[in-house]
């Protein structure tokens, strides 16, 4: 067992990181129908409008399914989204709102059951948020077991392992020990895509939805096949996995999406860029579980 625990230091970590990757092909975003409403929604019949709605209702801003949404509604999420990502809150797609609802992003919903716990509806002057309930792993479980499923790239094992998970152990409450992909586990990562079958219809291409996962204690998260990730360093068209790894894990540790830009836990992750965890994301998981550092 401790032979496949996690105990690399920080620094071989970082390094390995460092190394330059191959470059892949820049592809078209699939958020870029947002650009086409750009200052104009209200009444608005324009063909993106409906891709909009799905939009704000993947992430939890609208919750009609149907496609009878009024324009007060609309304007009311665009509004929320844009307190939660610390834009002027207009309710208008203005610059600044569409070049960040542009973004590659997480899969995981902002808003849950209708509320909030992002910047909007915060009230408890932290930028972290946990679940609803708060749900958590455990403390007697001291290791938490992770695998790759079956069919997954192998090449996932460095970021996911090397830098995510040694990071979490770094200022966490768990240990983190890898087993084979037939082995029972508390944690399961995989690839889905688009076309090759999402149950649950979130992964839609490059530069769209990085990766999903789930709260406590499901352990599952699954990376965008389609994505154009980077193993190493990122160029500026490649995405980090080693980043989006570090953001998703947060989730299955029981954090919620933050409003602070800097936190690994803010839900957009921009091409070409590396995140470690911040102040935010050590400040939640030692409130979520009740960890006491030493002065």
């Amino acid at each position: 067992m401790a032979s496949n625990t996690i105990y690399f230091s920080a620094i071989i970590a970082l390094l390995l990181h460092a190394v330059p990757s191959r470059p892949l092909i820049h592809e078209k975003s699939q958020l870029e129908f947002i650009q086409t409403l750009q200052d104009g929604i209200k009444g608005d019949k324009k063909a993106g409008i409906h891709q909009l709605k799905l939009y704000l209702q993947k992430f939890g801003y609208l919750n009609d399914s149907t496609g009878g949404v009024d324009d007060d509604s609309m304007e009311g999420a665009i509004r929320t989204y844009q307190i939660n990502f610390n834009l002027k809150p207009t309710g208008v797609l203005d610059d600044e709102t569409v070049a960040t609802m542009m973004m590659p992003r997480c899969g995981v919903a902002d808003i849950t059951h209708g509320k909030t716990r992002m910047k909007a509806g915060n009230h408890q002057h932290t930028d972290y948020v946990f679940y609803e309930g708060e749900p958590k792993w455990p403390l007697t479980s001291k290791i938490l077991t992770w695998k790759l499923m079956p069919g997954s790239r192998q090449d996932a094992v460095a970021p996911v392992r090397d830098y995510a998970l040694l990071s979490w152990a770094g200022i966490g409450p768990f240990a983190y020990e890898q087993v084979g992909e037939d082995a029972i586990s508390q944690i399961a990562i995989g690839f889905r895509t688009r076309e090759g079958g999402d149950p649950i219809g979130k992964m839609d291409g490059p530069y769209g939805v990085l990766a999903y996962a789930f709260p406590p204690q499901d352990g599952h998260m699954y990376f965008d096949g389609d994505e154009n990730w980077a193993i190493n360093a990122p160029t500026p068209q490649q995405i980090d996995m080693g980043t989006v790894a570090l953001h998703e894990l947060g989730h299955i540790l029981g954090l919620g999406h933050s409003s602070d830009p800097s936190a690994v836990m803010f839900p957009i992750v921009q091409p070409g860029t590396i995140k470690g965890l911040e102040k935010d994301d050590i400040a939640g998981i030692e409130a979520l579980y009740n960890i006491t550092r030493l002065s």
